[in-house]
């Protein structure tokens, strides 16, 4: 399952929900409540204390970077006494306006952050903020947020969380390969066959040794041989004719 980058994965808070889409709806409803006299009568203590709770989601403790960055009061009031230019809940000097303003802020910033590598306790910190922050600031269904508010996804962000994930995938596809061969027992290599020589040689030391060698053949006399001692045999019987002739005639 690939994971998706900040802020395209589901809000645990609002399962129905993405991050980038608790966002939208936050920055949406912050500048719609900056309305003048948006909230008033018996509902503007109500809502007096759900800003204050979004407030403090945000804000409670601050984190690095995503701190109010105004002192008490800016931006400044316009319209003293009325919604939204009116004291906030429990921080003395401060509006409704000065803590919408920031929630639309950091809201916006969250947002369009750039997060390829966000660590899952981190993620959970937020995804746990910005829940207690749009349950507090959440209108239901008797004021729906437009389409036209919603944001889409970045097609950069989501290419590079692609390519993250393949390479992730492969390093552990390695890592894995390498411990099975570093666990895996190696097979023995094969054993060489004797050659030809060295077969016939051993055959030839068994055999001397069990006495089972043949007797030895003398070796064929060639023709040119035979026809040497053939004339050789000759030539001794001519010179023993005489002999018997002189001793004929002496008897």
């Amino acid at each position: 399952m690939r994971t998706q980058p900040w802020p395209e994965m589901t809000s645990t808070a609002r399962p129905d929900r993405t991050i980038r889409s608790v966002l939208d709806y936050l920055v949406w409803i912050c500048r719609e409540m900056r309305q003048l006299g948006f909230h008033s009568g018996s509902e503007r203590e109500e809502w007096c204390r759900r800003c204050q709770a979004a407030y403090n989601a945000f804000c409670m403790p601050m984190l690095p970077g995503y701190g109010d960055p105004y002192p008490p009061d800016v931006p400044p009031a316009r319209n003293p006494g009325i919604w939204p230019d009116i004291p906030a809940a429990t921080i003395p000097g401060m509006t409704l306006r000065h803590q919408l303003t920031v929630l639309e802020m950091l809201s916006r910033q969250l947002r369009e952050r750039s997060w390829p590598h966000a660590r899952a306790t981190e993620i959970a910190g937020w995804d746990e903020r910005l829940g207690r922050a749009i349950t507090a600031l959440d209108h239901g269904d008797t004021m729906p947020m437009p389409k036209e508010a919603a944001t889409q996804p970045s097609a950069e962000a989501l290419a590079a969380a692609e390519a993250s994930d393949k390479a992730l995938r492969d390093a552990t596809r390695r890592r894995n390969k390498q411990l099975r061969n570093q666990f895996q027992p190696k097979a023995s290599p094969p054993k060489k066959k004797p050659k030809k020589a060295a077969v016939a040689e051993v055959e030839a030391v068994s055999e001397a040794a069990s006495g089972k060698t043949g007797k030895s053949k003398a070796p064929k006399k060639n023709a040119a041989t035979k026809k040497k001692a053939a004339t050789k045999k000759a030539a001794t019987k001519k010179k023993a004719a005489p002999k018997k002739k002189a001793a004929a005639r002496k008897k």
